[in-house]
């Protein structure tokens, strides 16, 4: 079923949607929402390298500053000073199935594109964390990741992530990205990617940690010989059931013993991790 949206409300979208460009190593390319205050809000894997770089609808690209960084919800807050875009609007009604959307960002080098489409659904993943992701019948493509999935008012509903299998488009919903954007930053970094599982023993009852799902090179958890399938049960004897547990044994101390499972066996043991602060100005 068509539906119209009028060209000021799409081109208001526009203007508050950016480039946004890494380089370095390793170089990406995005989208990102203009938010109050001269920041910009994109995903993780957008930012790639330690040199960010923000370009407005009407404006050269100039280097941002990285103020928060959270790979487990796959968001980053930048800041860039005189930048030229007026600042998002966030919905303050929840999504339902078969609301109509629309989405704006940088699809394959072509600057400000729009799309239309519907709300699947709304809510949890099985594999893909705690976020309830809005889930649409939107075309992305590399280059749509940051930007805005928006109703037909242009107030955000979410930052368009990924497509999974099945061709629907995930988005982090609006909740997730206030929270983010509330939280206090843990000031150590583990150096590595996690996700809640509940996970049985033999001859015991069903237990809750947090699966290890990729090291960052060079980072304190690489450093303590964790591996990727390691299982954290408890930090400093605290059990760890939530990327959240997680958190606040990383803010409480700058070392930190972990317990964990290893291989089928799931024999326990210990090591002792210790963290280095955050850089706020890498992305990487």
């Amino acid at each position: 079923m068509p539906f119209s949206v009028p060209g000021h409300t799409v081109e208001l979208l526009r203007r508050s949607t950016v480039r946004v460009t890494t380089g370095g190593y390793e170089r990406g390319c995005g989208s990102g929402v203009v938010l109050n205050g001269g920041r910009v809000l994109t995903n993780a894997h957008v930012v790639r390298g330690r040199q960010v770089f923000v370009e407005s609808w009407n404006g050269p690209a100039q280097q941002a500053e990285v103020l928060k960084f959270d790979q487990l919800l796959d968001l980053v807050l930048l800041r860039t000073d005189n930048l030229d875009a007026p600042a998002v609007s966030f919905a303050g009604s929840s999504v339902r199935p078969g609301q109509p959307v629309i989405a704006v960002g940088n699809p394959l080098g072509f600057a400000g594109a729009v799309s239309k489409g519907f709300v699947y659904t709304a809510g949890r993943l099985r594999g893909l964390g705690e976020t309830a992701w809005i889930q649409s019948d939107l075309r992305l493509a590399p280059g749509n990741s940051g930007g805005p999935l928006a109703d037909v008012h242009g107030d955000m509903l979410g930052v368009n992530t990924m497509i999974v299998e099945g061709g629907l488009a995930l988005a982090i919903p609006v909740s997730a990205i206030q929270r983010f954007l509330t939280i206090t930053q843990p000031t150590h970094s583990l150096g590595a990617i996690v996700r809640p599982i509940a996970f049985e023993r033999s001859g015991a009852k069903t237990q809750r940690g947090l699966l290890i799902l990729e090291l960052v090179n060079g980072g304190a958890a690489e450093g303590a010989s964790l591996l990727p399938g390691d299982i954290l049960v408890a930090a400093n004897g605290t059990p760890l059931a939530s990327p959240a547990d997680l958190f606040s044994a990383l803010d409480a101390s700058g070392t930190v013993r972990f317990l964990f499972f290893r291989g089928g066996r799931q024999t326990e043991r210990q090591v002792t991790v210790c963290l280095p602060p955050i850089p706020l100005m890498s992305a990487a």
